[in-house]
């Protein structure tokens, strides 16, 4: 059997970043390899306006400019954590679709996936699931109903002196 493998989402919110920094320390107590997860979701009806607004060639032009700006940044993330966090480097996964339901598809063919964390609050927290708490995050609330995991909800408030906060600063220097 393989490593057990822990993931984290990462949106580009600094929330998301904070998640990370815990994901990271996790991953080093846990002995786990850590797995770096962002998902591109282009909507089918930008803006409202239906969905012929834009024109395939364009949308596809987008989505590449946005899979380089992700991979881009996951890599930058995942260096960051090698280098600051004692642990190797991350792996990072770059899905398409809307994340509550790419990440649990990333899950189950993972099956060596023992957790996944999630800042509390995030750029996606407009939409959260009738009946949960408010202060749920929308992703991290779906997830905690989809999946057979833990999922571990991180707060924005979260002391970082107990983290590897360098993953966390603004400046990657």
């Amino acid at each position: 059997m393989s490593d057990p493998v822990l993931l984290t989402a990462i949106d580009g919110s600094q929330n998301a970043l904070l998640a990370a920094a815990v994901a990271a320390r996790f991953s080093r107590l846990l002995g786990a390899r850590l797995g770096l997860v962002t998902s591109l979701h282009v909507a089918k009806d930008p803006l409202g306006f239906g969905g012929g607004l834009f024109s395939r060639d364009l949308t596809d032009r987008l989505l590449a400019e946005a899979r380089l700006e992700a991979e881009s940044n996951l890599r930058a993330v995942a260096e960051r954590i090698e280098e600051h966090c004692d642990i190797g480097l991350p792996e990072y996964f770059l899905l398409e679709g809307d994340p509550e339901q790419e990440i649990p598809h990333l899950v189950q063919s993972l099956p060596e996936t023992i957790m996944v964390v999630v800042g509390q609050r995030g750029f996606g927290t407009e939409s959260k699931p009738r009946g949960l708490p408010h202060l749920l995050g929308g992703l991290g609330a779906k997830l905690s109903l989809a999946l057979a995991v833990p999922v571990l909800l991180v707060p924005p408030d979260t002391n970082i002196d107990q983290l590897c906060s360098a993953v966390f600063c603004s400046d990657p220097s």
